[in-house]
């Protein structure tokens, strides 16, 4: 059973509803794996709006790799460093951010500089804005007592990373949407174009004594605004161990609809990306090994798992701008048999 809360401004209503009866499709009407290779980690990928696909890794452990390709893909030369994150505008604007260094394709070379700020933890390149969120701290899976949501937000402007003032703690973007949290409830806010400014949202219910909860991943699509983003809850439940429940959030501006599915539990590190059809996809490490997802349609939310011999799991995900073109990469557990995988759909 799945617990749908509809939020509006105006009041909250609560009601239990059932989970779809018919069987979700097969993952490999959904997903297929593009490239396997045992030599590989994949940790980042970026789809140009011209449909060039940019993934970032390993090879054999240690060498920093760079692939770029549509159906098949070629080694390519980097930017001389390990790429952790990915970020791209254009075919010739296309970013890569290591550890101590960042870099950015010209379409012909790499101009590289020293990144002196936090971890990245997520790029985002959204219209004239370049963005990354920095030293952002997850949940931890067995909880920990007083635990505070954290992030630093920074944006390019001219040859400068500027620190952004925001009121909600930010985990992810999309658009001119920010998910995170605010004194431990899950949060929204929106980019003005000078500033981001919190929206208002009731209180979710509290179905649980101290309980708190995150947004870590928002999508929006393009055609209709529909915001939809992905989070969890999660309640003290004996000693300084926390038992929770994934939280998906739907809906337009003044208007949303909550949704917590128990299945997958806490996912501090779920990825939301739109569908290009109006949905999003929901991506988490599944239980028992590899990434699962949920599906936001236009009508119900439907669960699949990703294609997987070895169970590696999703690292990244990334759509090609006004497309349906969505992509993800993953590894192993062991850290080796890299996978690319594109939706078939």
């Amino acid at each position: 059973m799945g617990i749908l809360l509809r939020v509006t401004a105006a009041a909250v209503a609560v009601f239990v509803a059932a989970e779809p009866a018919a069987a979700a499709a097969p993952a490999d009407q959904w997903w297929k794996v593009i490239r396997q290779d045992r030599r590989d980690t994949y940790d980042a990928v970026t789809v140009t709006p011209g449909g060039a696909v940019w993934v970032a890794g390993t090879r054999n452990g240690t060498e920093s790799l760079l692939l770029k390709g549509r159906s098949t893909f070629k080694r390519v030369t980097g930017p001389g460093f390990r790429v952790k994150r990915l970020a791209s505008a254009s075919d010739t604007r296309v970013w890569a951010f290591g550890t101590s260094k960042y870099a950015r394709w010209n379409g012909k070379r790499w101009q590289v500089k020293p990144w002196t700020h936090g971890r990245v933890d997520r790029a985002y390149s959204i219209g004239a804005n370049l963005w990354v969120v920095e030293n952002a701290n997850t949940f931890p899976a067995a909880g920990a007592a007083g635990w505070k949501a954290r992030s630093t937000l920074r944006r390019l402007t001219g040859s400068t990373w500027r620190k952004v003032p925001t009121p909600i703690v930010v985990k992810g973007l999309d658009g001119k949407w920010a998910a995170g949290s605010a004194r431990g409830k899950a949060a929204l806010a929106r980019w003005t174009g000078t500033a981001w400014r919190a929206v208002a949202l009731p209180a979710i219910p509290a179905a649980h004594p101290g309980q708190i909860s995150e947004l870590t991943d928002v999508a929006v699509d393009g055609e209709t605004a529909r915001v939809m983003a992905v989070g969890w809850v999660a309640w003290p439940c004996g000693g300084s161990s926390y038992c929770g429940e994934t939280l998906l959030l739907t809906g337009y501006l003044g208007g949303f609809q909550y949704e917590v599915h128990a299945g997958p539990g806490v996912q501090p590190r779920a990825q939301a990306e739109p569908d290009g059809r109006g949905g999003a996809w929901i991506v988490y490490p599944a239980k028992g090994g590899g990434s699962a997802y949920l599906h936001i349609g236009t009508e119900s939310v439907e669960p699949g798992a990703f294609p997987a011999p070895s169970k590696q799991v999703v690292r990244d995900l990334a759509i090609q701008v006004e497309s349906r073109s969505i992509w993800a990469v993953g590894t192993a557990p062991s850290g080796h048999d890299g996978v690319i995988w594109a939706n078939a759909r």
